[in-house]
């Protein structure tokens, strides 16, 4: 007996890859999925990404989970019902893209993603157990690595043969003492894949196989119209709202190269040499993004784009 799941994450309001991803396994026959979190942010067609993941729940068996995209999108509503103290966003470099992610979303979205958990077991007779989670078991903003133990760690802890989960957006797997962990890619803004919804299918094999109950991924790279999502950057305004990450954002969809993390920490590090000044994020100025990004050799593909209108 074989069962298939369709596993699609890191979503990053790319419906255009998503819906890719979906038409692809429901061709294929699938017909229960497991969505690993940060369905929003980074890219502009939020409300279609949502809608269709409330489609697919009505139509199909679902399991979700919570990124830690949602958690931000969740504290900002706590921000803005005066339940936190944590900063207001803005529309810079720093947080526009995630204010304009924000605006797009209902309280109904929210509430959703409020419902959801970050780690769930999937459970089903005559199959290994599987840990679903977006980073690990217990912190969606962790990162299990595949160059390092992180991923062989939770291995360890862990009472289940399997981890399913993204986050890093680098597609793969590691075996570890019997176990195994699955890494989805990102379906909408994969690292090293560009122009490729990176997913993949678990299929199950039940007590009745020669060797017993388990779990195989079949990793998919599928190409969508990336053309589309990054002229939509520009044309619904999340470029001039999120500016220089949003840039970045363009080049990861461009080239698959992903230098978020420096990005931002080499503007605050310009920024605070300069002025002597601790800063706070998301208070960096566009000076500091600017000079960030030279150094770390990301275009600016804006100009270019005004010169040819």
């Amino acid at each position: 007996m074989k069962k298939q799941i369709g596993v699609i994450g890191d979503i990053h309001s790319n419906y255009t890859a998503f819906k890719t991803a979906v038409q692809y396994m429901t061709e294929r026959g699938i017909t229960e999925f497991i969505l690993l979190g940060d369905y929003v942010s980074d890219t502009t067609d939020t409300a279609e990404t949502m809608q269709y993941i409330y489609e697919l729940i009505k139509k199909y068996k679902v399991t979700a989970i919570r990124g830690n995209r949602e958690d931000y999108l969740l504290g900002q509503r706590r921000v803005l019902r005066g339940e936190s103290d944590a900063p207001l966003w803005l529309y810079n470099s720093a947080s526009g893209n995630l204010l304009y992610t924000y605006e797009l979303l209902t309280n109904e979205d929210l509430d959703f993603f409020e419902s959801l958990p970050i780690s769930y077991r999937y459970k089903c007779e005559g199959y290994p157990d599987i840990i679903c989670c977006h980073g690990s078991p217990v912190n969606n903003r962790e990162l299990l690595l595949f160059h390092d133990d992180t991923a062989k760690k939770w291995l360890e802890k862990i009472d289940a043969d399997y981890i399913v989960g993204g986050h890093t957006h680098v597609q793969g797997e590691c075996h570890h003492n019997g176990k195994h962990y699955f890494n989805t890619g990102s379906t909408g803004i994969a690292i090293s894949a560009p122009g490729l919804a990176q997913c993949l299918i678990l299929h199950g094999f039940d007590e009745n196989e020669p060797e017993g109950p388990s779990w195989e991924a079949e990793f998919l790279n599928l190409p969508y119209d990336v053309d589309y999502v990054i002229d939509a950057l520009y044309e619904k305004g999340l470029m001039e709202k999120g500016k220089w990450f949003v840039v970045n954002n363009e080049h990861i969809l461009k080239t698959g190269k992903d230098v978020t993390p420096e990005l931002i920490n080499k503007a605050m590090i310009l920024q605070e040499k300069e002025t002597g000044n601790p800063v706070d994020w998301p208070y960096i100025e566009e000076e500091y993004f600017t000079k960030a990004a030279k150094i770390l050799g990301i275009p600016d593909y804006r100009v270019p784009r005004k010169d040819a209108m």
